[in-house]
């Protein structure tokens, strides 16, 4: 179903989204869906069709709603590992040619994947044009203009084609985050698939870390939503029968008052819903732990990235071991499942190093390692300026192309040779994709109504 506005200048808008990536688990479109929701409340019709979901009919879907312009949203470019790298470029490729089989329609760009490379996805599909940023203003600004036959060329974020090339118009932030639109059937699907749903509290991340690419995508400009509206979006997701939630955002512990706002604004509503969140290993203290507790936060997933203090200095992290270990004790004090995500062999990195981590591990109580070997280098970021110095890129060289890097200190023999070691002496290290008869063990669970990320088995 789709809405109708009954407003004549009302124009209608597919938006797509196609993510191959579903490892560990599929994920809601959370992006695309704030773009929905903002452009029926700017009174368009606007649907989300999800591709991720095999029953999908993109021909049969793009022919009875017959929009005037089709939006899709690029997630990932690849999955970020650097052995057997799965490169998206030639899905992409096969979605637009999906799409323009079925429909003459205008193509606009957008999602985290194109705000990296706008220029090349743009050339790699043909599309009229494209939004880099957060787009919920831009696309309903761009869909007024197009359709009034005015001129783009001023609207923030824009990426174009002129007499001159391609493009690209700076982003702008949004001063106020709205409310993404979950269509029961969609959300239902992935509450089967995954157990959960997702839901976004702030944009924005001012933190160094040398690779990350939330700065590029969102911005540096920290823009944290009212708790009580937070509220509101949780008991909708309640509503739509899911047990869990998951919060997005890249770091939820930015600040102490935000976490505790949120918290107190569900403890509160009385909402009685659990969930799981990234956190950083700094700044977190027994009581906050106890509030996020009371407040349902069932998974941690710390974004550790070492367990070394002089890798974790050259990875532009403003913590370290120490405050990992803490963090962790607490955590496990209050019951709270937490795994690590660790990056082997970015920027300082040594056999020497390694074996830190390993050691320093054992330190933290009942937990599951995830280690990834090698760095996306993403443009815009400290890495890939290191990565020219280093020589390891070339200037010149497009890393739309996935490439790694990995610290000159040691091979990528010596690194998976370290790493087989350790699994071989501590199982939760959890080197690699899970076997199936995990992930086939952690489908069970969930059929079952265990909700959740679920890797705390993968240990067990």
């Amino acid at each position: 179903m789709f809405s109708s506005s009954g407003d004549p200048m009302a124009v209608r808008i597919l938006i797509i989204s196609d993510n191959p990536c579903t490892t560990p688990y599929p994920v809601f479109p959370l992006g695309a869906a704030y773009i929905v929701a903002a452009l029926n409340n700017a009174g368009h019709e606007a649907r989300l069709l999800d591709c991720s979901i095999p029953a999908t009919n993109l021909a049969r879907e793009i022919g009875s709603f017959g929009p005037r312009y089709i939006g899709l949203s690029i997630r990932n470019i690849d999955d970020c590992q650097m052995v057997n790298t799965r490169f998206f470029a030639p899905e992409i490729s096969a979605a637009i040619d999906r799409i323009r089989a079925a429909t003459s329609a205008p193509l606009i760009l957008g999602g985290g994947g194109f705000s990296l490379f706008p220029r090349q996805l743009l050339e790699l599909t043909g599309a009229k044009c494209g939004i880099v940023g957060e787009g919920e203003s831009a696309i309903v600004k761009l869909i007024d203009a197009l359709d009034s036959r005015k001129s783009c060329a001023t609207i923030p974020g824009l990426v174009y084609r002129d007499e001159t090339g391609i493009r690209i118009n700076p982003p702008a932030t949004l001063g106020h985050i709205g409310q993404p639109e979950r269509p029961a059937e969609l959300a239902a699907w992935y509450i089967r698939e995954s157990s959960m749903l997702n839901i976004q509290t702030q944009r924005g991340c001012a933190f160094r870390c040398c690779y990350c690419s939330y700065p590029v995508i969102e911005g540096r400009s920290l823009r944290q939503r009212d708790p009580d509206e937070i509220a509101d979006e949780i008991v909708k997701i309640k509503s739509l029968g899911a047990p869990y939630f998951f919060i997005t955002d890249s770091v939820f512990n930015t600040t102490a008052d935000h976490v505790a706002g949120t918290c107190e604004a569900i403890i509160r509503r009385d909402l009685k819903i659990e969930f799981g969140c990234f956190l950083s290993p700094q700044g977190l203290t027994g009581e906050l732990m106890r509030l996020l507790f009371r407040a349902g936060l069932r998974h941690i997933e710390f974004g550790a990235d070492s367990l070394s203090d002089p890798v974790l200095q050259e990875y532009g992290k403003d913590f370290f071991f120490d405050d990992i270990r803490q963090s962790s004790d607490l955590a496990f004090d209050e019951g709270i499942r937490y795994a690590h995500f660790l990056i082997i062999g970015g920027p300082g990195e040594t056999e020497g190093t390694i074996n830190q981590s390993f050691e320093n591990s054992k330190h933290l109580k009942k937990t599951v390692f995830f280690p990834f070997v090698g760095m996306r280098i993403y443009p815009r970021t400290a890495l890939y300026d290191c990565a020219i110095e280093e020589k390891i890129i070339r200037r010149e060289q497009d890393i739309f192309t996935p490439a790694f890097y990995l610290s000159p200190a040691i091979t990528r023999q010596r690194v998976f040779s370290h790493l087989n070691e350790i699994k071989t002496k501590s199982r939760n290290w959890i080197i690699g994709e899970p076997p199936p008869q995990m992930q086939q063990l952690m489908g069970n669970l969930r059929k079952k109504g265990i909700a959740g990320p679920l890797w705390e088995f993968l240990a067990a």
